[in-house]
């Protein structure tokens, strides 16, 4: 028996463009050149977006509260952020414990949610500070 055949994960890579960039069309210039940036809009996933969108944009701009300072340390804020995220969490089982039922399982759902959506946030503020270092 032969050896197994191997399959990829992968879709099978774009033949009609591969075969165009051989060794010797990139020598003698004949390869195709890249496509001219992107100036105005465009579709992803079905979503419209503008080229001089903001890449992380503020908190208040997609109708979610701060409930940090314009000015703050980002360690800080989000040690803060972890340690309401747990204290939340710890209140959440005991409201599920005593009455599952209770609207305020809904109130503290919202709340850790807002507190998730803030720490991602200051991560993703964070980001470029990393790059720097």
């Amino acid at each position: 028996m032969g050896e197994p055949q191997q399959v990829s994960a992968l879709p099978p890579p774009p033949m009609q463009y591969i075969k165009e960039y051989t060794d010797e069309n990139i020598q003698e210039g004949l390869a195709p050149k890249p496509p001219p940036p992107i100036k105005d809009s465009y579709m992803m996933f079905g979503n419209q977006f503008q080229c001089d969108d903001l890449i992380i944009r503020p908190l208040e701009s997609q109708g979610i509260e701060r409930l940090h300072p314009m000015q703050f340390d980002h360690k800080k804020e989000l040690r803060k952020l972890n340690m309401s995220i747990l204290i939340n969490f710890l209140d959440l089982l005991d409201i599920l414990i005593r009455s599952p039922g209770s609207i305020k399982r809904e109130e503290k759902l919202e709340d850790l949610k807002l507190l998730f959506v803030h720490v991602h946030h200051l991560i993703n503020e964070y980001r470029p500070h990393q790059a720097r270092e």
